[in-house]
């Protein structure tokens, strides 16, 4: 008795798909794993980037490094698969990170566990030629984790310090009398306060991972690309300095009320894209400075079109060469 055309198909195309099901089940149990180890980290990420103005831009990171991984699809598909044992060690290093996170409540270990849990996993399956192509994207995403508290403030009062000072000096050199007690500076229409918010580790932050982006994607050697990324911290810090020295000049010109609100704002963004305009004309003499170094023009010879070793082999060829028969002989 046969079977109707229809139940013959529905009956092939049942078959094939269990297989296909049970091809993809170890990944389908890894990323459930992934799942229930690493939701409740992942939330309250979310919620950090929600929080904090600081980290606003955690939203940007992930796309941008999802964009990064998917553009290089091609070459992460192409070539052969070599996995290796060494990432095998990096699972069981991060799995200890989130655990010792979760016990000691340390958000930063448990966020960075994650990452490099990613990259032993592809360590692990597929080699380390896969890793490099993701690795960029991967430590990419270091930017959208917020540092730990220590850090933090490690950094913020400094910094609040450095804008206080540079802030004096510039309104010092344009004859603006004033009285700086710590972070705190007294003006004739009112007082300036560099508060924590006006620390600049907000840009610094955003700054910083712009500068990767940006010197990841240019053709320049290593060094180079190093060089260009780490010049994002002194532009932050100068433009940070800028805008609070700004605020100084318009609090005697205007009053307190342009340190905060709109105009505060829009002011902060201008000295950022101003900041960011420095910064990839510094790339660009970068880049330029390295292809000229690259295609620097070869010594001037007698001849044009002439080397140096074709000059030497043609004399060489000259002393082998013997006379020719017609040549007269002396």
């Amino acid at each position: 008795m046969k079977l109707p055309e229809a139940e013959r198909l529905g009956a092939a195309s049942g078959g094939r798909r269990v297989p296909a099901l049970l091809r993809h089940a170890p990944g389908i149990a890894l990323l459930a794993v992934l799942i229930l180890s690493y939701g409740p980290v992942l939330v309250e990420l979310v919620r950090d980037w929600i929080r904090d103005p600081n980290y606003n831009h955690g939203f940007l990171i992930p796309l941008i490094s999802g964009y990064l991984v998917w553009s290089r699809r091609g070459e992460l598909v192409s070539g052969e698969a070599k996995p290796s044992l060494l990432g095998l060690g990096g699972i069981l290093v991060a799995v200890a990170m989130l655990i010792l996170g979760t016990a000691g409540a340390e958000v930063f270990t448990q966020r960075v566990s994650l990452l490099l849990l990613l990259g032993s996993l592809v360590l692990f399956f597929y080699g380390w030629r896969r890793l490099r192509r993701v690795a960029f994207p991967l430590v990419f995403l270091l930017f959208a984790i917020p540092l730990p508290y220590i850090i933090y403030y490690g950094l913020t009062g400094p910094m609040q310090a450095l804008a206080a000072k540079c802030a004096v000096l510039g309104l010092k050199a344009i004859g603006v009398p004033l009285l700086a007690q710590g972070n705190v500076i007294h003006l004739a229409n009112g007082s300036l306060e560099v508060a924590e918010a006006c620390s600049g580790i907000r840009s610094l932050y955003a700054f910083l991972a712009l500068g990767a982006l940006v010197a990841q994607s240019t053709s320049i050697p290593a060094w180079g690309r190093l060089l260009v990324f780490l010049a994002t911290i002194p532009l932050s810090i100068v433009g940070n300095a800028v805008r609070v020295w700004a605020s100084g000049v318009g609090t005697c010109l205007v009053g307190p009320e342009v340190t905060h609100g709109t105009v505060h704002e829009l002011f902060g963004l201008l000295v950022f894209a101003v900041s960011l305009g420095v910064f990839l004309l510094f790339k660009k003499v970068v880049r330029n400075a390295w292809s000229h170094a690259g295609s620097s023009p070869s010594p001037l010879l007698d001849s044009p079109g002439s080397t140096p070793e074709s000059s030497e082999a043609g004399d060489r060829q000259t002393k082998r060469s013997p006379p020719s028969s017609s040549s007269p002989s002396s």
